[in-house]
Protein backbone atom coordinates (compact mmCIF):
# COMPACT_ATOMS: atom_id res chain seq x y z
CA UNK A 1 0.00 0.00 0.00
CA UNK A 2 2.78 2.39 0.92
CA UNK A 3 4.64 1.65 -2.34
CA UNK A 4 1.42 2.13 -4.34
CA UNK A 5 0.65 5.41 -2.63
CA UNK A 6 4.20 6.63 -3.16
CA UNK A 7 4.04 5.63 -6.83
CA UNK A 8 0.77 7.51 -7.31
CA UNK A 9 2.14 10.58 -5.58
CA UNK A 10 5.30 10.45 -7.69
CA UNK A 11 3.90 9.72 -11.15
CA UNK A 12 0.11 9.90 -11.44
CA UNK A 13 -0.70 12.78 -9.13
CA UNK A 14 1.61 15.34 -10.78
CA UNK A 15 0.19 14.41 -14.20
CA UNK A 16 -3.43 14.58 -13.01
CA UNK A 17 -2.77 17.84 -11.20
CA UNK A 18 -1.09 19.31 -14.29
CA UNK A 19 -4.05 18.36 -16.46
CA UNK A 20 -6.52 19.73 -13.93
CA UNK A 21 -4.66 23.05 -13.64
CA UNK A 22 -4.09 23.48 -17.36
CA UNK A 23 -5.88 26.62 -18.54
CA UNK A 24 -7.09 25.09 -21.78
CA UNK A 25 -8.42 21.92 -20.11
CA UNK A 26 -10.09 23.99 -17.39
CA UNK A 27 -11.75 26.22 -19.97
CA UNK A 28 -12.97 23.20 -21.97
CA UNK A 29 -14.36 21.55 -18.86
CA UNK A 30 -16.12 24.71 -17.68
CA UNK A 31 -17.32 25.55 -21.18
CA UNK A 32 -18.84 22.12 -21.72
CA UNK A 33 -20.41 22.11 -18.25
CA UNK A 34 -21.93 25.54 -18.88
CA UNK A 35 -23.76 24.09 -21.88
CA UNK A 36 -25.40 21.40 -19.71
CA UNK A 37 -28.68 23.37 -19.23
CA UNK A 38 -28.93 23.67 -23.02
CA UNK A 39 -28.62 19.90 -23.59
CA UNK A 40 -30.97 19.12 -20.68
CA UNK A 41 -33.66 21.46 -22.01
CA UNK A 42 -33.18 20.00 -25.49
CA UNK A 43 -33.51 16.49 -24.03
CA UNK A 44 -36.76 17.32 -22.23
CA UNK A 45 -38.18 18.90 -25.40
CA UNK A 46 -37.23 15.85 -27.47
CA UNK A 47 -38.78 13.49 -24.92
CA UNK A 48 -42.05 15.43 -24.95
CA UNK A 49 -42.15 15.69 -28.74
CA UNK A 50 -41.25 12.00 -29.22
CA UNK A 51 -43.06 10.38 -26.31
CA UNK A 52 -43.06 6.58 -26.76
CA UNK A 53 -46.23 5.03 -28.24
CA UNK A 54 -48.13 8.33 -27.99
CA UNK A 55 -48.51 8.52 -31.78
CA UNK A 56 -50.32 5.14 -31.68
CA UNK A 57 -52.71 5.84 -28.79
CA UNK A 58 -53.23 9.60 -29.08
CA UNK A 59 -51.99 10.86 -32.46
CA UNK A 60 -53.67 14.25 -32.08
CA UNK A 61 -51.92 14.86 -28.75
CA UNK A 62 -48.64 13.68 -30.27
CA UNK A 63 -49.04 16.13 -33.15
CA UNK A 64 -49.77 19.00 -30.76
CA UNK A 65 -46.70 18.21 -28.62
CA UNK A 66 -44.49 18.02 -31.70
CA UNK A 67 -45.78 21.39 -32.91
CA UNK A 68 -45.25 23.02 -29.51
CA UNK A 69 -41.80 21.66 -28.66
CA UNK A 70 -40.22 21.23 -32.11
CA UNK A 71 -38.82 24.81 -32.23
CA UNK A 72 -36.70 24.20 -29.10
CA UNK A 73 -34.23 21.78 -30.70
CA UNK A 74 -32.91 24.14 -33.43
CA UNK A 75 -32.15 26.89 -30.90
CA UNK A 76 -30.52 24.57 -28.36
CA UNK A 77 -28.81 21.58 -30.00
CA UNK A 78 -28.72 23.36 -33.34
CA UNK A 79 -26.63 26.17 -31.83
CA UNK A 80 -24.61 24.11 -29.34
CA UNK A 81 -21.26 25.38 -30.67
CA UNK A 82 -22.30 28.97 -29.91
CA UNK A 83 -23.17 28.14 -26.30
CA UNK A 84 -19.88 26.27 -25.88
CA UNK A 85 -18.00 29.30 -27.24
CA UNK A 86 -19.67 31.60 -24.70
CA UNK A 87 -18.88 29.35 -21.72
CA UNK A 88 -15.35 28.48 -22.84
CA UNK A 89 -14.44 32.04 -23.83
CA UNK A 90 -15.66 33.36 -20.49
CA UNK A 91 -13.52 30.88 -18.56
CA UNK A 92 -10.41 31.25 -20.74
CA UNK A 93 -10.64 35.06 -20.74
CA UNK A 94 -10.68 35.13 -16.95
CA UNK A 95 -7.61 32.90 -16.82
CA UNK A 96 -5.85 35.18 -19.33
CA UNK A 97 -6.81 38.30 -17.34
CA UNK A 98 -8.98 39.59 -20.18
CA UNK A 99 -12.41 41.17 -19.79
CA UNK A 100 -14.74 38.17 -20.42
CA UNK A 101 -17.19 40.32 -22.38
CA UNK A 102 -14.61 41.20 -25.03
CA UNK A 103 -13.21 37.67 -24.97
CA UNK A 104 -16.66 36.24 -25.76
CA UNK A 105 -17.30 38.78 -28.53
CA UNK A 106 -13.85 38.17 -30.02
CA UNK A 107 -14.32 34.38 -30.02
CA UNK A 108 -17.79 34.63 -31.57
CA UNK A 109 -16.64 37.05 -34.27
CA UNK A 110 -13.61 34.89 -35.09
CA UNK A 111 -15.71 31.72 -35.29
CA UNK A 112 -18.25 33.35 -37.60
CA UNK A 113 -15.42 34.72 -39.73
CA UNK A 114 -13.99 31.26 -40.43
CA UNK A 115 -17.51 29.96 -41.14
CA UNK A 116 -18.64 30.09 -44.79
CA UNK A 117 -21.95 31.88 -45.31
CA UNK A 118 -22.93 29.51 -48.08
CA UNK A 119 -24.54 26.10 -48.27
CA UNK A 120 -25.24 23.44 -50.89
CA UNK A 121 -28.87 22.42 -50.67
CA UNK A 122 -31.96 21.50 -52.65
CA UNK A 123 -34.11 24.58 -53.23
CA UNK A 124 -37.57 25.10 -54.66
CA UNK A 125 -37.98 27.88 -57.24
CA UNK A 126 -41.47 28.48 -58.69
CA UNK A 127 -42.50 25.00 -57.65
CA UNK A 128 -39.48 23.37 -59.31
CA UNK A 129 -36.84 21.60 -57.16
CA UNK A 130 -33.25 22.44 -58.00
CA UNK A 131 -30.85 19.90 -56.51
CA UNK A 132 -27.39 20.83 -55.25
CA UNK A 133 -27.90 24.58 -55.51
CA UNK A 134 -25.37 26.91 -53.86
CA UNK A 135 -27.24 29.26 -51.52
CA UNK A 136 -25.45 32.42 -50.33
CA UNK A 137 -26.08 34.71 -47.39
CA UNK A 138 -26.80 32.10 -44.74
CA UNK A 139 -24.93 30.21 -42.03
CA UNK A 140 -25.06 26.40 -42.45
CA UNK A 141 -26.64 25.11 -39.25
CA UNK A 142 -24.59 21.90 -39.37
CA UNK A 143 -21.45 23.86 -38.35
CA UNK A 144 -23.23 25.34 -35.33
CA UNK A 145 -24.40 22.08 -33.77
CA UNK A 146 -22.49 19.15 -32.28
CA UNK A 147 -20.11 18.84 -35.25
CA UNK A 148 -19.07 22.46 -34.78
CA UNK A 149 -18.03 22.16 -31.13
CA UNK A 150 -14.37 21.24 -31.68
CA UNK A 151 -13.78 23.92 -34.36
CA UNK A 152 -15.48 26.37 -31.99
CA UNK A 153 -13.14 25.39 -29.15
CA UNK A 154 -10.06 25.67 -31.37
CA UNK A 155 -10.89 29.12 -32.73
CA UNK A 156 -11.87 30.30 -29.23
CA UNK A 157 -8.43 29.48 -27.84
CA UNK A 158 -6.62 30.98 -30.84
CA UNK A 159 -8.59 34.24 -30.85
CA UNK A 160 -8.43 34.83 -27.10
CA UNK A 161 -4.71 33.96 -27.01
CA UNK A 162 -4.07 36.62 -29.68
CA UNK A 163 -6.33 39.07 -27.85
CA UNK A 164 -4.54 38.47 -24.53
CA UNK A 165 -1.07 38.64 -26.09
CA UNK A 166 -1.66 42.02 -27.74
CA UNK A 167 -3.44 43.36 -24.68
CA UNK A 168 -0.67 42.29 -22.31
CA UNK A 169 1.99 43.68 -24.67
CA UNK A 170 0.18 47.02 -24.32
CA UNK A 171 -0.94 47.28 -27.96
CA UNK A 172 -3.90 49.35 -26.85
CA UNK A 173 -5.46 52.75 -27.27
CA UNK A 174 -5.28 54.44 -23.89
CA UNK A 175 -7.65 57.28 -23.12
CA UNK A 176 -6.92 60.12 -20.65
CA UNK A 177 -7.71 59.44 -16.99
CA UNK A 178 -10.56 61.92 -17.19
CA UNK A 179 -12.47 59.64 -19.59
CA UNK A 180 -15.04 57.43 -17.79
CA UNK A 181 -14.07 53.77 -17.47
CA UNK A 182 -17.08 52.51 -19.42
CA UNK A 183 -15.92 54.65 -22.37
CA UNK A 184 -12.20 53.90 -22.05
CA UNK A 185 -12.49 50.09 -21.77
CA UNK A 186 -13.73 49.47 -25.34
CA UNK A 187 -10.83 51.48 -26.75
CA UNK A 188 -8.36 49.24 -24.88
CA UNK A 189 -9.67 46.24 -26.80
CA UNK A 190 -9.84 47.74 -30.30
CA UNK A 191 -6.30 46.87 -31.46
CA UNK A 192 -6.15 43.41 -29.76
CA UNK A 193 -9.64 42.65 -31.10
CA UNK A 194 -8.56 43.70 -34.59
CA UNK A 195 -5.44 41.53 -34.37
CA UNK A 196 -7.52 38.48 -33.44
CA UNK A 197 -9.91 39.16 -36.33
CA UNK A 198 -6.99 39.40 -38.78
CA UNK A 199 -5.66 36.04 -37.55
CA UNK A 200 -9.11 34.48 -38.03
CA UNK A 201 -9.28 35.98 -41.52
CA UNK A 202 -5.86 34.52 -42.33
CA UNK A 203 -7.05 31.09 -41.12
CA UNK A 204 -10.10 31.33 -43.38
CA UNK A 205 -8.05 32.32 -46.43
CA UNK A 206 -5.46 29.59 -45.83
CA UNK A 207 -8.10 26.84 -45.60
CA UNK A 208 -9.88 28.11 -48.69
CA UNK A 209 -6.68 27.25 -50.59
CA UNK A 210 -6.64 23.67 -49.28
CA UNK A 211 -8.69 20.61 -50.21
CA UNK A 212 -10.62 20.97 -46.93
CA UNK A 213 -12.08 24.31 -47.95
CA UNK A 214 -12.92 25.37 -44.40
CA UNK A 215 -11.50 25.07 -40.90
CA UNK A 216 -14.62 23.14 -39.88
CA UNK A 217 -14.05 20.43 -42.50
CA UNK A 218 -10.41 20.09 -41.50
CA UNK A 219 -11.14 19.82 -37.77
CA UNK A 220 -13.99 17.38 -38.39
CA UNK A 221 -11.66 15.08 -40.36
CA UNK A 222 -8.51 15.36 -38.24
CA UNK A 223 -9.83 15.99 -34.71
CA UNK A 224 -13.57 15.48 -34.21
CA UNK A 225 -14.01 12.01 -35.69
CA UNK A 226 -10.83 10.52 -34.12
CA UNK A 227 -11.67 12.07 -30.72
CA UNK A 228 -15.23 10.75 -30.78
CA UNK A 229 -13.92 7.34 -31.78
CA UNK A 230 -11.45 7.50 -28.88
CA UNK A 231 -14.17 8.48 -26.41
CA UNK A 232 -16.49 5.77 -27.68
CA UNK A 233 -13.93 3.01 -27.06
CA UNK A 234 -15.09 0.84 -24.16
CA UNK A 235 -11.54 -0.08 -23.12
CA UNK A 236 -10.53 3.56 -22.90
CA UNK A 237 -13.65 4.31 -20.87
CA UNK A 238 -13.04 1.42 -18.46
CA UNK A 239 -9.41 2.46 -18.00
CA UNK A 240 -10.49 6.02 -17.16
CA UNK A 241 -13.04 4.67 -14.66
CA UNK A 242 -10.39 2.55 -12.94
CA UNK A 243 -7.95 5.47 -12.71
CA UNK A 244 -10.70 7.65 -11.23
CA UNK A 245 -11.52 4.98 -8.62
CA UNK A 246 -7.83 4.60 -7.71
CA UNK A 247 -7.62 8.34 -7.07
CA UNK A 248 -10.83 8.24 -5.04
CA UNK A 249 -9.37 5.46 -2.90
CA UNK A 250 -6.63 7.82 -1.79
CA UNK A 251 -9.09 10.62 -1.08
CA UNK A 252 -8.60 12.49 -4.36
CA UNK A 253 -11.65 13.51 -6.41
CA UNK A 254 -10.96 11.20 -9.35
CA UNK A 255 -14.21 12.10 -11.10
CA UNK A 256 -13.20 15.74 -11.44
CA UNK A 257 -9.54 15.05 -12.16
CA UNK A 258 -9.94 12.36 -14.81
CA UNK A 259 -13.51 11.62 -15.89
CA UNK A 260 -14.82 15.20 -16.13
CA UNK A 261 -11.59 16.61 -17.57
CA UNK A 262 -10.56 13.97 -20.11
CA UNK A 263 -13.68 12.03 -21.11
CA UNK A 264 -16.68 14.26 -20.36
CA UNK A 265 -16.06 16.94 -23.04
CA UNK A 266 -15.85 14.26 -25.75
CA UNK A 267 -18.86 12.44 -24.29
CA UNK A 268 -20.94 15.64 -24.32
CA UNK A 269 -20.28 16.16 -28.04
CA UNK A 270 -21.13 12.50 -28.73
CA UNK A 271 -24.40 12.86 -26.78
CA UNK A 272 -25.30 15.99 -28.75
CA UNK A 273 -24.64 14.07 -31.98
CA UNK A 274 -26.95 11.29 -30.76
CA UNK A 275 -29.66 13.81 -29.89
CA UNK A 276 -29.42 15.34 -33.36
CA UNK A 277 -29.64 11.88 -34.94
CA UNK A 278 -32.61 10.96 -32.73
CA UNK A 279 -34.40 14.18 -33.65
CA UNK A 280 -33.81 13.45 -37.34
CA UNK A 281 -35.02 9.85 -37.00
CA UNK A 282 -31.58 8.47 -37.88
CA UNK A 283 -29.59 5.63 -36.19
CA UNK A 284 -27.67 6.73 -33.10
CA UNK A 285 -23.95 6.92 -33.98
CA UNK A 286 -22.50 6.51 -30.45
CA UNK A 287 -23.04 4.37 -27.36
CA UNK A 288 -20.59 5.83 -24.85
CA UNK A 289 -21.89 9.34 -24.41
CA UNK A 290 -22.50 11.54 -21.38
CA UNK A 291 -25.93 9.89 -21.19
CA UNK A 292 -24.34 6.44 -20.71
CA UNK A 293 -23.34 7.42 -17.16
CA UNK A 294 -26.90 6.58 -16.09
CA UNK A 295 -25.63 2.98 -15.96
CA UNK A 296 -22.48 3.84 -13.98
CA UNK A 297 -23.60 6.65 -11.66
CA UNK A 298 -25.80 4.24 -9.67
CA UNK A 299 -23.05 1.63 -9.35
CA UNK A 300 -22.25 2.43 -5.71
CA UNK A 301 -25.82 1.62 -4.66
CA UNK A 302 -25.02 -2.11 -4.95
CA UNK A 303 -22.25 -1.94 -2.36
CA UNK A 304 -24.38 0.07 0.05
CA UNK A 305 -27.25 -2.43 -0.20
CA UNK A 306 -24.72 -5.25 0.32
CA UNK A 307 -23.57 -3.54 3.51
CA UNK A 308 -27.17 -3.18 4.72
CA UNK A 309 -27.90 -6.86 4.02
CA UNK A 310 -24.84 -8.48 5.65
CA UNK A 311 -23.84 -5.83 8.18
CA UNK A 312 -24.28 -6.96 11.79
CA UNK A 313 -21.91 -4.61 13.58
CA UNK A 314 -23.16 -1.33 15.00
CA UNK A 315 -20.95 0.67 12.64
CA UNK A 316 -22.11 -1.23 9.54
CA UNK A 317 -25.78 -0.86 10.46
CA UNK A 318 -25.41 2.84 11.23
CA UNK A 319 -23.52 3.65 8.03
CA UNK A 320 -25.87 1.49 5.95
CA UNK A 321 -28.98 3.26 7.24
CA UNK A 322 -27.35 6.66 6.89
CA UNK A 323 -26.15 6.01 3.32
CA UNK A 324 -29.05 4.16 1.72
CA UNK A 325 -31.56 6.98 1.18
CA UNK A 326 -29.01 9.50 -0.20
CA UNK A 327 -27.64 6.74 -2.49
CA UNK A 328 -31.09 6.35 -4.04
CA UNK A 329 -30.57 9.89 -5.33
CA UNK A 330 -26.98 9.23 -6.43
CA UNK A 331 -25.38 10.90 -3.38
CA UNK A 332 -22.67 8.60 -2.01
CA UNK A 333 -20.51 10.80 0.20
CA UNK A 334 -21.99 9.49 3.51
CA UNK A 335 -20.89 6.00 2.50
CA UNK A 336 -17.53 6.87 0.91
CA UNK A 337 -16.35 9.03 3.80
CA UNK A 338 -18.43 7.52 6.62
CA UNK A 339 -17.64 3.81 6.29
CA UNK A 340 -14.96 4.83 5.22
CA UNK A 341 -13.96 3.49 1.80
CA UNK A 342 -10.98 5.82 1.46
CA UNK A 343 -7.71 4.07 2.37
CA UNK A 344 -9.68 1.00 3.48
CA UNK A 345 -7.47 -1.86 2.28
CA UNK A 346 -10.23 -4.45 2.83
CA UNK A 347 -12.34 -2.76 0.15
CA UNK A 348 -9.55 -1.71 -2.19
CA UNK A 349 -10.01 -4.34 -4.92
CA UNK A 350 -13.81 -4.14 -5.30
CA UNK A 351 -13.75 -0.36 -5.01
CA UNK A 352 -11.31 -0.03 -7.91
CA UNK A 353 -12.65 -2.70 -10.26
CA UNK A 354 -16.36 -3.41 -9.62
CA UNK A 355 -17.66 -0.19 -11.14
CA UNK A 356 -15.63 -0.87 -14.30
CA UNK A 357 -17.03 -4.42 -14.44
CA UNK A 358 -20.57 -3.07 -14.08
CA UNK A 359 -19.93 -0.51 -16.83
CA UNK A 360 -18.55 -3.25 -19.10
CA UNK A 361 -21.63 -5.42 -18.49
CA UNK A 362 -23.92 -2.45 -19.13
CA UNK A 363 -22.11 -1.70 -22.40
CA UNK A 364 -22.45 -5.32 -23.55
CA UNK A 365 -26.15 -5.41 -22.71
CA UNK A 366 -26.76 -2.06 -24.40
CA UNK A 367 -25.14 -3.39 -27.58
CA UNK A 368 -27.24 -6.58 -27.41
CA UNK A 369 -30.57 -4.89 -26.63
CA UNK A 370 -30.18 -1.57 -28.44
CA UNK A 371 -31.20 0.34 -25.30
CA UNK A 372 -28.73 3.17 -25.97
CA UNK A 373 -29.03 6.08 -23.51
CA UNK A 374 -29.99 9.19 -25.47
CA UNK A 375 -30.84 11.81 -22.88
CA UNK A 376 -28.83 12.92 -19.88
CA UNK A 377 -31.38 12.68 -17.10
CA UNK A 378 -30.79 14.76 -13.92
CA UNK A 379 -28.10 12.96 -11.91
CA UNK A 380 -30.26 12.88 -8.77
CA UNK A 381 -32.97 10.75 -10.42
CA UNK A 382 -33.51 7.44 -8.59
CA UNK A 383 -32.53 4.14 -10.23
CA UNK A 384 -34.88 2.73 -12.86
CA UNK A 385 -36.48 6.15 -13.39
CA UNK A 386 -33.17 7.64 -14.50
CA UNK A 387 -32.42 4.83 -16.93
CA UNK A 388 -35.94 4.86 -18.37
CA UNK A 389 -35.74 8.59 -19.05
CA UNK A 390 -32.22 8.29 -20.49
CA UNK A 391 -33.23 5.58 -22.98
CA UNK A 392 -36.57 7.16 -23.94
CA UNK A 393 -38.43 4.61 -21.80
CA UNK A 394 -36.86 1.52 -23.33
CA UNK A 395 -37.92 -1.38 -21.03
CA UNK A 396 -34.56 -3.11 -21.58
CA UNK A 397 -32.96 -0.31 -19.53
CA UNK A 398 -34.67 -1.76 -16.44
CA UNK A 399 -33.16 -5.17 -17.14
CA UNK A 400 -29.70 -3.64 -17.65
CA UNK A 401 -29.96 -1.65 -14.41
CA UNK A 402 -31.00 -4.71 -12.40
CA UNK A 403 -28.29 -6.87 -14.00
CA UNK A 404 -25.49 -4.39 -13.27
CA UNK A 405 -26.79 -3.91 -9.72
CA UNK A 406 -26.90 -7.68 -9.17
CA UNK A 407 -23.34 -8.10 -10.45
CA UNK A 408 -22.03 -5.44 -8.10
CA UNK A 409 -24.08 -6.77 -5.17
CA UNK A 410 -22.79 -10.34 -5.57
CA UNK A 411 -19.14 -9.24 -5.82
CA UNK A 412 -19.39 -6.84 -2.88
CA UNK A 413 -21.06 -9.32 -0.46
CA UNK A 414 -17.90 -11.25 0.62
CA UNK A 415 -15.88 -8.05 1.06
CA UNK A 416 -18.61 -6.46 3.15
CA UNK A 417 -18.82 -9.60 5.29
CA UNK A 418 -15.07 -9.47 5.84
CA UNK A 419 -15.20 -5.79 6.79
CA UNK A 420 -18.17 -6.39 9.08
CA UNK A 421 -16.26 -9.15 10.90
CA UNK A 422 -13.45 -6.69 11.52
CA UNK A 423 -15.90 -4.16 12.92
CA UNK A 424 -17.57 -6.81 15.11
CA UNK A 425 -14.20 -7.90 16.50
CA UNK A 426 -13.25 -4.29 17.22
CA UNK A 427 -16.59 -3.64 18.95
CA UNK A 428 -16.27 -6.83 21.00
CA UNK A 429 -12.74 -5.91 22.04
CA UNK A 430 -13.93 -2.45 23.01
CA UNK A 431 -16.76 -3.89 25.10
CA UNK A 432 -14.37 -6.33 26.79
CA UNK A 433 -11.89 -3.58 27.65
CA UNK A 434 -14.78 -1.46 28.95
CA UNK A 435 -15.99 -4.26 31.23
CA UNK A 436 -12.50 -4.91 32.61
CA UNK A 437 -12.16 -1.25 33.55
Amino acid sequence: MEKLENGLNKYLMPLADKINRNKVMTAIKEGMMSSLPVTLIASVALILSNFPFLSDFAPSVDAILKKIFAPISPVTLGLLAIYVIVGTARSYSKQKDIDPLYGIMCALASFLLVTPFTAVSDVVVNGETIKGAIVNGLIPTNVLGASGVFPALLITFISISVLAYLHNKDFTIKMPDSVPENVAKPFLSIIPFGGAILVALAIRLIFEMTSFGTLQNCVDTIITKPFLSFGNNIWVFLFILIVAQVLWFFGIHGTNLVLNTVWQPIAMVAMAANLEAFNAGEPLPYVLTAAFTCFTGQAKLSEIVALCVVGKSKQSKAIGKLSLVPALFNIHEPFVFGLPVIMNTTLMLPWIFVEALQAGLAYLLVILTGAIPIFQAPWTCPPIIQQLIATNFNPWSVVITIATFALGFVIWIPFMKLLDKQYLAAEKEQETSGDSV
